[in-house]
């Protein structure tokens, strides 16, 4: 029973390995992926992440590595697992937004220390190499 199980299994992946396959020749190599081939993908990808097929993971993650995050927040997980399955742990790309809001946050920290020390040490913060720009600022 176990034996023919795992055939099965196999079946089902080699099955949806030669789908990826015919999927990836039918569109070009350099053209964004279009949200229904991402599906499919993605779906290959977690039927192979639950058969441990590392192989057809590794495949469906290399097509897929060079497209920006899906949007919708179910794909965008789906997408993370599988490049994380397939190459471990990823870099993933700062957004923008946040790192503006840190900036803002950071220099109005940055803006009530040197206040601080313009309080405390006049002549030391207005030649302070950092502070003088922030404080001298128009």
């Amino acid at each position: 029973m176990v034996i023919k199980k795992r055939i099965v299994e196999r079946s089902f992946v080699m099955r949806l390995v030669v789908l990826a396959f015919l999927m990836s020749l039918s569109t070009g190599a350099f053209g964004e992926i279009s949200d229904n081939r991402l599906r499919v993908l993605l779906n290959i990808c977690d039927a192979a992440q639950k058969s441990a097929d590392l192989g057809t993971v590794r495949n469906i993650a290399s097509q897929i590595q060079s497209t920006k995050l899906p949007e919708n927040e179910q794909l965008a997980a789906s997408f993370e697992k599988c490049l994380y399955t397939a190459f471990g742990e990823t870099t993933k790309k700062p957004n923008v937004n946040q790192l503006i809001e840190e900036v803002e946050n950071t220099y109005s920290k940055l803006e009530a220390v040197c206040r601080a020390l313009l309080r405390v040490g006049p002549e030391v913060a207005i030649a302070h190499p950092i502070c003088k720009p922030v404080l001298t600022k128009p």
